[in-house]
């Protein structure tokens, strides 16, 4: 005796996927090969830490910025 096969109102949701890695060749870097600035362009450089590293510059380049939102950081000097 074969049972009837009975349509669920609700299936059940679906099974989670394990993280898919992308392929190599849909990847951006394999669309920019032979450019030569890899799409960051020519003038400003792409470069590893442009402003500084840190809290580099507070008193100098970056001084604004402490200026506004970290006031007295630098105590009886500064502003």
């Amino acid at each position: 005796l074969k049972t009837p096969l009975v349509e669920l109102a609700c299936p059940s949701p679906p099974l989670p996927r394990p993280h898919l890695a992308m392929t190599a060749r849909l990847k951006k870097s394999r669309h920019l090969r032979g450019q030569v600035s890899n799409g960051r362009g020519r003038i400003g450089k792409h470069r590893k830490h442009p402003g500084g590293c840190g809290n580099s510059g507070g008193q100098h380049h970056h001084r604004i910025n402490f200026d506004k939102y970290h006031p007295g950081y630098f105590g009886k000097v500064g502003m």
